[in-house]
């Protein structure tokens, strides 16, 4: 089946170095990937590779705009064509949120893919950028963040990290990103469980658990746990003890994901990865 992706451009070394990794990424499926810029949007420009001078007059943004995707395209045109894949542009003046958020749901996006400048995903809303607000805001679409300078080391067994802490069951299309994601890469999916409170999981937490254990039956995966710390400076610890290579959070508007960002003590983890991370939406 093919694959709609999505994926925000400003022009930057970031956005198309997150389209290579998701070209390479899907090489074995057909695709369609979008790429969209949304002018006007403040801010979202400001690190772009200047195309031109720029104003506030509205035909010279949408000109920048357009000359930037064709930019890109003549980019890829260069690039050894993989038969699979097909590209479209998609050039909108609009909110950042909104343009992305509305084409994502016209087009039936499977998945948005974003390019975070510098070593780190970016996606602690801390940091109050584009790359965290698009990852927080955006519903019912899954988010891959891709830091600028990041390399996947293909020589090695890949893993996924995925944290839970069993309170909320999964819904198997909540969850079918990860699992493309692990078969894409041939990678295994460790779940994190964090035991703060080292107690032995309740009845329902080990019913949630079986539940996930039947969602992840055809790729490989494992259930680790860690106890006595905190869920940021948990998944840290393992990511780094393990070099994992990527990193799945189950977004939810109360519960972990939004426990890992949380920082009520003065030496609580910045969690701030430095890997791929991929943000599963929940469905209602």
């Amino acid at each position: 089946m093919e694959k709609k992706i999505l994926v925000p451009t400003n022009f930057s070394k970031q956005s198309w170095n997150a389209l290579i990794f998701a070209m390479n990424l899907y090489k074995k499926h057909p695709c369609t990937f979008y790429l969209i810029n949304v002018y006007q949007s403040q801010g979202f420009l400001s690190e772009a590779i200047p195309l031109g001078r720029k104003n506030s007059d509205e035909n010279s943004e949408k000109e920048t705009s357009e000359k930037g995707l064709d930019r890109m395209m003549k980019g890829l045109g260069f690039r050894k064509e993989n038969p699979k894949h097909q590209f479209e542009t998609i050039s909108i003046q609009d909110n950042l949120i909104n343009g992305i958020q509305d084409n994502a749901d016209k087009l039936g996006i499977d998945l948005i893919i974003l390019g975070a400048k510098g070593d780190s995903a970016g996606i602690n809303v801390s940091h109050d950028n584009k790359i965290s607000k698009i990852s927080e805001e955006i519903e019912k679409c899954p988010v891959l963040v891709i830091p600028e300078d990041y390399e996947l080391k293909t020589e090695k067994d890949l893993e996924i990290v995925f944290p839970s802490n069993f309170r909320i069951p999964f819904k198997q299309k909540e969850l079918i990103p990860l699992v493309e994601l692990s078969n894409s890469l041939g990678a295994s999916v460790r779940v994190l469980y964090i035991n703060t409170e080292n107690k032995p999981l309740s009845p329902e937490q080990e019913e949630i658990k079986g539940e996930l254990a039947k969602h992840f039956s055809d790729i490989p995966f494992a259930f680790h746990n860690l106890t006595q710390t905190t869920p940021s400076t948990g998944v840290h610890i393992f990511i780094e003890s393990r070099e994992c290579d990527l990193l799945a959070l189950y977004q939810r508007k109360q519960g972990f994901f939004s426990r890992l960002f949380q920082h009520k003590r003065s030496n609580e983890l910045n969690f701030d990865p430095r890997l791929p991370v991929l943000i599963l939406k929940e469905y209602e």
